[in-house]
Order: C-alpha cells, then sequence, then structure tokens
C-alpha cells in the first residue's frame, strides 16, 4: 500500500483553536486514524482496543459510515488530526442523537484538554443548530471525571452513574451519563453571544471557577450511602 503523508483535509466547521473536517478515504487510508484506536493510553476508558485495527479495517469503516451518523475529524490550525468526534443514533423524531469523541496523544499537550472542549462545544452547536436536537446524550467511565466536570461549562449535566456498566478484559467499572438539553443550551449562548465556546481566554478563566467538589462525587457518595441503604432494606423485606 502506497504512502500519503497528512491528506489534506477540507473543513467543516471552523473554530478558535481547532476545525472539524470532513474524513476522506485518503485520511482513512493513508493516516494515523486506525493507530488511535490501537494505543492503550486512548483506549483506555473506551470499549475499543481489544482488537488491533488496521489501515484496510478503518478504510472499512469509512465505506460503511451510517447515514444517521456524523463523523468529523479534528484538527490542529495546521491540518494536523488529532482526534474523531461524532454524532450517532440521530433520531430526528425524538430529536436526541449521542455524541463522542476520541482524542490521541498527537500534537499540542498543553492546549489538547481546550482543544478537546471546543470540539465538543463546536459539535453540540451543531447538533442543536443545524440538525435540530434538543437533546445531545454522552457516556464515560467514571474515572473520566476530570473531563466531565470540564464538560459542565458548555452545558452537559449529570444525569446518573451506572454500576458495573464498563466492562472490558478483566475491568468492571460504573459508568456516568450525561446530557446537554436545549434549554440549558440556550441558557448557555444567550451569555456568551450565541456561542458555547467563545474564546479560549473566556473558557480557560471558567476552568478555574469550576467547583472543587464536583457533583459526580457528591452524586457517588450518595449512592454509596443513601441509595444501598435505601435498596438493601427494599431487598431484605
Amino acid at each position: 500500500m502506497g504512502k500519503k503523508k497528512n491528506p489534506q483535509l477540507s473543513t467543516f466547521i471552523e473554530g478558535e483553536l481547532i476545525n472539524l473536517c470532513i474524513p476522506s478515504r485518503d485520511f482513512a487510508k493513508f493516516s494515523k486514524w486506525h493507530s488511535w484506536f490501537n494505543d492503550n493510553r486512548i483506549t483506555k476508558y473506551i470499549e475499543q482496543g481489544v482488537y488491533p485495527n488496521s489501515p484496510k479495517k478503518q478504510l472499512d469503516y469509512f465505506d460503511n459510515l451510517e447515514k444517521e451518523r456524523i463523523t468529523l475529524i479534528i484538527t490542529e490550525k495546521n491540518n494536523s488530526a488529532f482526534g474523531v468526534i461524532s454524532l450517532s443514533f440521530i433520531n430526528l423524531s425524538r430529536k436526541s442523537c449521542d455524541i463522542s469523541l476520541i482524542v490521541s496523544n498527537d500534537g499540542n499537550a498543553r492546549l489538547r484538554p481546550y482543544m478537546s472542549l471546543e470540539a465538543m462545544a463546536l459539535m453540540t452547536e451543531h447538533a442543536f443548530n443545524k440538525v435540530g436536537m434538543h437533546r445531545v446524550n454522552a457516556g464515560q467511565h467514571i474515572k473520566l471525571s476530570g473531563w466531565q466536570t470540564r464538560l459542565e461549562l458548555i452545558g452537559y449535566q449529570l444525569e446518573g452513574l451506572h454500576e458495573n456498566k464498563f466492562v472490558k478484559g478483566i475491568e468492571v467499572a460504573n459508568t456516568m451519563s450525561i446530557a446537554i438539553i436545549r434549554k440549558n443550551y440556550e441558557l448557555i449562548i444567550k451569555n456568551r453571544n450565541g456561542k458555547l465556546w467563545d474564546s479560549f481566554v473566556e473558557m480557560k478563566s471558567r476552568v478555574k471557577l469550576i467547583p472543587k467538589v464536583p457533583f459526580v462525587d457528591k452524586l457517588t457518595k450518595f449512592y454509596e450511602t443513601e441509595r444501598l441503604n435505601y435498596y438493601k432494606k427494599i431487598f431484605l423485606l
């Protein structure tokens, strides 16, 4: 298989720190896209990574992308790709969908957390403004609570904890479900000149103001005490 270095991608959504670009067959075939799912540092908290991925498998994935999914490649401003973000299970009648994000260890490590947050903000805006969603859902490993608290800055609320839902190899762990609804989306953009992500400077300031005790810790404590005791009494009736 021949090699093409850095296949150029067309920008679909332009951001401040990053762009969301349209994947191509050349990108699927010649880029490092497939390798992100072979890196344990990336796949540690997601279901992928059990079976090795390859350029051919990535090309097959690209060729069979569902019509109900919007997949975009996250690039730095120099067109260097470092992640992928998608909307899936798009239900136009229920006006809801899921969002997911995979970010590699390539690129600017210092800015990567903010770039990831901007990618989520841009794709969420697209879901509400262009696709017409009223609700965007996501779920993640319990150990990603730090990422969850940053997502709260763009409207994603914690909705529940799920015991032993993550199973991968010998690991069994809890997960959390989060979502943003249109009401909260509109509340935030009204305060930020119509954007979830208004600027890097403003977002950096907001991150410093995140509560010391995140809501996920409070809910976990409730689950481990009040919830546990409540159901234990019922189960032993």
